[in-house]
């Protein structure tokens, strides 16, 4: 459900945990350790490191710091802002355009509760509007699109794209997108005047930092492909509205901050901390710093520090040894060196593994010798934004790659409407399985665009409305409801019965089979003579809609037009309650 598509993004804090020294002379303030130096990962918002504190002395502790406040999303998630611009010109059918609004549930539901995908929507024919501000989409009630109607109307998308571009608030430093669903198709008004300059200002908006992708509206071959590349800039910019997720998975792999992978950021390097998983801090790699950090379920990481015991006198030669989290002595009363090969200001024992990074390891083979160190080369990973995981030298692609579209982990494609993939894991190959279809029964079956199976040319069951597809209901009118069983069939109808109501003047509300007594505020609709509630669209046929904007007024009729039969369709068809002819 949209209202419940996207929660507030991934928030990452750092709950530090020290632990106070013993032994510290009475008068004596504790020495406090150098603040780490700065680094990448700070810089980009991750949680700052924690600070080690001594262990308990006969002070009382210092109060422990509270966690620090919410940062901005750091790799693996996922923010981008999406603006939908929707063709509502009379070349898009009535049915192409419920399904655009469809399109846009169904893509928002390809993203998950770690992403913090905002959401706007602009409708145009020869003006545009703004149906909804770019906003959070979580909160929004489920019949959002109850108010989404159709004009009609000429296209104009140069006009629409470029009002997107002055009117949208996009925020500041994050990726922006917009998705143009239309036909593509030039029409011209009475005095000849075609479509604007749809490809320059598509141009404008990409200098402008503004990525365009297109979704083709129609059936296939309808809309106009080099349009919709014009639009979208390349072919790789270019949808058709089969497959929601493959649009949303493009972006995400091409737009969002590491492809959206679920994790936290690291508080060095940009490197993600899967949920679930946590990693030790050593004070040689991570800038004086000893404990661990854990990257809770719901992505909040959470890192505590390890304090080292206070000597007094105290140590006038530190010494520090790799892996260990605290220094070693090097003073003549107090030595406990080990025997090692120096590294940079330190020492490794003899026999001991160290890794001063995820993709080198080093070991001292004698004392006094120089360090032996292995570093591993990586291949380039094949997809457009690589991830580094913790503890991982080389990246990887954040998902299954299916082709030239990456799924995500734990989300699921479909490349074709035979075709369901899976992805199991970070590099893993997709879990692929495909439908298999029985042999139709008959000579010359044909392919309905959506479907896997082929059908047989008698489609549907034959009724004076036109065809119902097998297995559907069709809603005759507000009382009678048939049923298709299998093609070539009568269809089953069944008709509700009414009880009079028991009321001198019964009314008929529009949509309602039975009279009723009380009658809601709304419009009468006189050839029908029913009344439609405010603010409710009533369709007495599948061409025409009725909309009552105000009690009391005329309501407002929209007839839509078909665009013109593609003289290469082999077989149009009526289907019941479709205002235009579907192609077969």
């Amino acid at each position: 459900m949209v209202w419940k598509l996207l929660l507030p993004t991934l928030v990452m804090f750092v709950a530090i945990h020290g632990v106070t020294g013993q032994g510290l002379p009475v008068g004596m303030p504790p020495p406090q350790p150098p603040p780490p130096e700065p680094t990448e990962g700070m810089s980009l918002g991750y949680p700052d490191p924690p600070v080690p504190q001594e262990e308990p002395h006969p002070h009382p502790p210092a109060p422990e710091p509270e966690p620090g406040p919410p940062v901005k999303p750091g790799p693996g998630v996922c923010t981008v802002d999406v603006v939908f611009v929707i063709d509502e010109s009379s070349s898009i059918s009535t049915s192409w355009f419920n399904r655009v609004k469809r399109f846009i549930v169904d893509f928002l539901n390809c993203f998950k509760a770690f992403h913090e995908i905002w959401l706007g929507i602009i409708q145009f024919n020869c003006v545009s509007r703004t149906y909804l501000p770019l906003g959070p989409p979580y909160g929004l009630p489920p019949f959002i699109f109850d108010d989404m109607m159709q004009e009609g109307g000429l296209s104009r998308i140069g006009k629409a794209i470029r009002y997107m571009r002055d009117t949208t608030r996009f925020r500041d430093d994050y990726p922006r997108v917009a998705v143009v669903l239309t036909d593509g198709w030039d029409q011209s008004d009475s005095e000849g005047q075609a479509m604007d300059d749809y490809a320059a200002q598509a141009d404008a908006a990409r200098a402008a930092g503004i990525e365009l992708y297109a979704v083709g509206v129609g059936d296939p071959g309808q809309a106009d492909s080099a349009a919709l590349e014009a639009i979208g800039g390349s072919s790789g910019h270019v949808f058709s509205m089969d497959n929601p997720c493959k649009v949303a998975f493009r972006i995400m792999a091409e737009q969002c901050v590491q492809s959206g992978v679920p994790g936290c950021g690291a508080y060095k390097g940009d490197a993600i901390v899967p949920l679930g998983s946590s990693y030790e801090l050593l004070a040689w790699r991570d800038g004086g710093v000893c404990g661990s950090c854990e990257c809770s379920d719901d992505g909040r990481m959470e890192c505590s520090g390890t304090g080292c015991p206070l000597q007094y006198p105290p140590c006038e030669n530190n010494v520090q040894v790799a892996p260990w989290c605290c220094p070693a002595c090097a003073d003549a009363d107090k030595y406990d060196v080990p025997d090692g090969c120096k590294h940079e200001d330190g020492i490794i024992p003899v026999g001991v593994e160290y890794k001063p990074d995820d993709c080198t390891t080093c070991t001292c083979p004698a004392a006094g010798a120089q360090p032996e160190c292995i570093s591993m080369a990586c291949l380039p990973a094949d997809c457009p934004n690589p991830v580094y995981f913790k503890g991982q030298c080389c990246p990887v692609c954040a998902g299954c790659l299916e082709g030239d579209v990456l799924i995500p982990v734990g989300c699921d494609y479909q490349p074709d409407p035979c075709t369901y993939c899976h992805c199991e894991a970070v590099g893993a190959p997709p879990i692929c399985a495909v439908q298999d279809c029985a042999a139709p029964p008959c000579a010359n079956p044909v392919h309905v665009p959506g479907q896997c199976c082929p059908v047989c040319y008698e489609i549907g069951c034959e009724h004076a409305h036109g065809l119902i597809l097998p297995g559907k209901e069709y809603q005759v009118d507000a009382c009678m409801t048939c049923f298709c069983p299998n093609p070539g069939a009568e269809p089953m109808c069944a008709t509700a019965s009414c009880l009079y109501p028991e009321c001198d003047m019964p009314v008929q509300v529009a949509g309602q089979c039975c009279p009723t007594c009380y009658a809601p505020d709304g419009c009468l609709y006189k050839e029908e003579n029913v009344i439609i509630p405010v603010g409710d669209t009533y369709q007495p046929n599948p061409c025409t809609y009725v909309y009552c904007p105000a009690a009391g007024e005329e309501p407002s009729i929209a007839i839509m037009d078909c665009a013109p039969p593609d003289p290469n369709c082999p077989n149009y068809v009526h289907v019941a309650g479709e205002c235009c002819l579907v192609c077969l």
